[in-house]
């Protein structure tokens, strides 16, 4: 670890060397050339071996090789909706960091939308994916790390289901072996790792940890406090309260204590966590009605906010 943060005292343009060789750089034109033709192709996932599917990511057909379910999931187009939250979130002038990047799909996603991504995912296997997948795209802005943030620097153990890269958890207070697959990984403080990657400010955080959400932002907090930047996480009470034993009131009110603006996202509808009501109509239909609102979004300007709010017929001020 001391090593990795090591390559940090330089400038941030030589980030690249943490994750080895930067991909080519090729314009958009070529990227979209480069890959596949648009056709949903796939050969085998799971215990059967890698296999990959040629799938729309914001616009662009890429290459997205995998050996699990995933594949499946993102036939044909990479989760519409999430695309579209971002889109209205992120700007060409971003930094952005991708905590939980796994095979890469956000990644590409965002190299796409913004200035510089670093993404990280601690498992070495996923990560092996992610930079297969990053390079096939030809993606020059996106740095990836075989590392995880959190609150306290060490080594951890990752669990996850052969099946089901996209859920693998940090089983730091919850152990589930029997039928899963159990990495070590290495994670970072937070604040620790950014101040020595010497970043040109941090705009836009998305995280998608399985409930581990707390403490990647808790290890985050100068630099949130510091650089406001807009974050996007993902809402799962059975990972939150199963494998870190959090219950949703809480965490809600945790991240109230971080974000002056802090909404829920359901496909059509926005819900503001500040207002007692809209909490509690959130937690309700997330819990009782099938993990609704899957996704919250906190900020510190609400300008950031704007387009966001558009999609949803809102405004917030």
């Amino acid at each position: 670890m001391k090593t990795l943060l090591s390559y940090f005292k330089r400038p941030s343009r030589d980030i690249h060397a943490v994750a080895g060789a930067a991909s080519p750089v090729l314009e958009d034109d070529e990227a979209a050339d480069a890959v596949e033709p648009a056709v949903a192709t796939h050969d085998t996932t799971g215990a059967d071996g890698p296999g990959h599917v040629t799938t729309d990511i914001g616009g662009k057909h890429y290459r997205i090789e995998s050996d699990d379910n995933y594949l499946d999931h993102i036939r044909g187009v990479f989760e519409p909706h999430m695309v579209q939250l971002f889109d209205s979130l992120v700007r060409p002038s971003d930094t952005v960091l991708d905590i939980g990047a796994n095979i890469g799909c956000t990644s590409i996603l965002f190299g796409s939308r913004a200035r510089q991504v670093v993404s990280f995912e601690p498992s070495p296997t996923t990560f092996a994916f992610l930079k297969k997948n990053l390079d096939a795209a030809g993606l020059h802005n996106v740095t990836p790390l075989n590392l995880g943030l959190g609150k306290t620097e060490g080594r951890f153990e990752l669990t996850f289901s052969a099946n089901n890269r996209s859920g693998g958890f940090v089983s730091n207070k919850t152990q589930a072996s029997a039928g899963h697959q159990v990495e070590a990984i290495e994670i970072a403080q937070g604040d620790t790792f950014v101040k020595g990657a010497h970043l040109d400010g941090v705009d836009f955080i998305k995280i998608d940890v399985e409930g581990f959400e707390r403490d990647v932002i808790e290890g985050l907090r100068d630099t949130i406090s510091t650089c406001e930047p807009t974050v996007t996480l993902e809402l799962n009470h059975w990972c939150l309260n199963v494998f870190q034993r959090i219950p949703i009131p809480d965490f809600f009110d945790f991240l109230r204590g971080v974000f002056p603006y802090l909404y829920a996202v359901d496909m059509d509808d926005i819900r503001d966590l500040h207002n007692v009501d809209d909490a509690y109509h959130v937690m309700y239909h997330h819990v009782v009605g099938g993990f609704k609102y899957p996704n919250i979004v906190g900020a510190f300007d609400p300008a950031r906010l704007q387009a966001f709010a558009g999609k949803f017929g809102r405004t917030i001020s």
